[in-house]
């Protein structure tokens, strides 16, 4: 499986440009360190010291195509492409936290526009989808259901879950594109919080089912952590009050504690946070994996 020395190897399910976000930047651009706080909710303790993110949430040639012979096809072709459509995410998140430090904006109705909304929502449904488990789930279904071998099965997976932006007529039949659609007619409100007290995880898009007669799909509420100090929400529009709505809102300490106990039932593993796992913090989550697991 030949490689060019200037390939990415290790390619992450939570993009470290995400992770940004919850950590501190130490270091020159080029030599940058983004050094967070781990908590394993498995074995209920928080690692000692700050750790790179460039070290975690990442797989080996996590998604490359390959052939027969085991060779890669087009390496990095989709790595290029997600990086590319991260670039656009993250300006989108900047542009929030620059109107988020603007009090005049805590009185307007809208701040996003429509292809910012949905830079974000292809960014939330990809973190799902680009999971290493998604992925292996899909390609085991078509080894059982389509008699795929493992290698086309696998490749078969990647181009469906993941939009390349190569050919736009591939790009609207993959299943992303159609994933995308239930959370479309959702508001979009910020919750500012006072402090870097905002956590995120291994899992941290958060959907709560919908109800019983929604027709398309769409989650009652969806909860995802944009940066440590960020939160975004989203409900379906008819269920926000007209004229009752504000982009941006602050957080109080309910709606803090509220949001990093339902990051702890998300995550599968793992939790990351900007400051270190003490004092309330801790004890919010220790709260919350006990409440989850039913041990209080």
């Amino acid at each position: 499986m030949s490689t060019k020395s200037n390939d990415t190897r290790d390619e992450h399910y939570i993009p470290i440009m995400y992770l940004k976000g919850f950590s501190e930047i130490k270091g020159k651009p080029n030599k940058e360190k983004v050094l967070l706080w781990q908590f394993r909710t498995s074995t209920n303790e928080h690692i000692a010291v700050p750790v790179n993110a460039r070290t975690i949430c990442f797989e080996k040639d996590l998604y490359e195509l390959t052939s027969q012979d085991g060779t890669f096809i087009a390496q990095n072709i989709i790595e290029n492409r997600l990086s590319q459509f991260e670039a656009k995410v993250a300006g989108v998140i900047r542009y929030i936290q620059e109107r988020s430090k603007n009090e005049d904006c805590f009185y307007c109705p809208h701040v996003l526009n429509d292809e910012e909304k949905s830079i974000l929502i292809i960014f939330m449904t990809l973190l799902i989808y680009r999971d290493p488990k998604t992925i292996k789930s899909g390609a085991m279904f078509l080894e059982k259901s389509q008699g795929m071998n493992a290698d086309e099965a696998r490749n078969y997976t990647l181009l469906n879950l993941l939009p390349l932006g190569i050919d736009s007529d591939w790009d609207e039949n993959t299943l992303i594109i159609e994933a995308t659609k239930h959370l479309c007619g959702m508001t979009f409100q910020i919750g500012v919080a006072p402090d870097d007290c905002i956590i995120t995880c291994d899992r941290p898009v958060i959907e709560w089912k919908p109800y019983e007669n929604e027709l398309y799909g769409r989650p009652r509420a969806v909860v995802f952590p944009l940066t440590s100090r960020l939160v975004l929400y989203m409900y379906p529009i008819e269920t926000v009050p007209t004229g009752d709505h504000c982009f941006f809102f602050k957080m109080d300490e309910k709606q803090i504690e509220d949001v990093q106990y339902n990051v702890v039932v998300s995550s599968r593993e793992w939790i990351y946070s900007k400051k270190p796992f003490e004092g309330k913090l801790l004890e919010n989550i220790k709260k919350a994996i006990a409440l989850d697991t039913g041990s209080e």
